[in-house]
């Protein structure tokens, strides 16, 4: 496909600083949101916090998926949290496209880390790629991104779901990379998932007060009973030493203001 624009469902840290960096690259995009985040995107800009600096970014916005307005050429990207995907899913799917035909048939891509949007999506859509993500960025502030990561933004593994790769994925990787994220592609994205989760089903522990001793021995309990359940479900894990691309390339920057230990759980 020739792609147009990337619609990014969603309005959070993930969501609003992509938009953010194809914006600044006066490429075609569509950020859909609601409530207050994605008014005062509308009306003022997102102030978007990068290690070299901070910039107020004009971007497309859209309050909700029924005024989005959808094209033939989109790319639809779900940035919001995983138990809104089934909400997003039964919304977007059956709004028309320009020409006659519906959601459901244009490429769809998951930011979520979970294992569980894939096959929500699936129900749906004919065309459903999915990722696993790195990125450091932040959100607690109404209309202020800060992302923390330099040169490059996010390292993203992606393969088409369930799996496989083809000429759209390829596509979609090249538009990612042109925004500064590292991309590999995967056959079987599933992997990296499981890999992702090892490390976030620690996130919770960052919201209480726990000595670092004893946050340790619950996280390594966490980590090993996690490993157990996807050996049990017969689900295969990543290793970090198959990634393709220079990793060293991607480092979080004190200079951004983004503070490890406050990821989206705490957030």
């Amino acid at each position: 496909m020739n792609i147009g624009r990337i619609v990014i469902i969603g309005a959070g840290a993930v969501g609003a600083g992509t938009a953010a960096e194809l914006a600044l690259r006066d490429r075609p995009h569509l950020l859909v949101g609601r409530g207050e985040q994605i008014r005062h995107l509308t009306e003022r800009g997102l102030k978007y916090r990068r290690p070299e600096g901070v910039r107020q970014v004009q971007l497309s916005t859209c309050d909700g998926i029924a005024n989005a307005q959808l094209r033939a050429g989109d790319v639809l990207v779900i940035a919001t949290k995983t138990q809104h995907v089934a909400q997003v899913a039964e919304q977007l799917a059956w709004q028309p496209v320009e020409g006659g035909s519906t959601a459901s048939e244009l490429p769809v891509l998951t930011l979520q880390n979970g294992m569980a949007s894939e096959p929500i999506l699936l129900r749906y859509f004919a065309h459903v790629y999915g990722g696993s993500i790195l990125i450091p960025a932040s959100y607690t502030t109404t209309g202020e991104v800060i992302s923390g990561a330099a040169p490059k933004i996010a390292s993203f593994v992606m393969g088409r779901a369930p799996r496989g790769l083809d000429e759209t994925a390829q596509e979609i990787a090249e538009h990612l990379r042109e925004i500064d994220w590292l991309v590999q592609l995967d056959e079987n994205v599933i992997r990296w998932k499981a890999l992702k989760l090892l490390h976030s089903v620690k996130n919770g522990l960052e919201l209480l007060d726990l000595s670092k001793e004893h946050s340790q021995q619950l996280g390594h309990a966490l980590v090993h009973e996690a490993k157990e359940t996807l050996s049990a479900a017969a689900i295969p894990v990543a290793e970090n030493s198959e990634r393709t691309e220079d990793m060293s390339l991607f480092q979080v920057d004190s200079s951004s203001g983004y503070q490890p230990g406050q990821q989206s759980t705490w957030q």
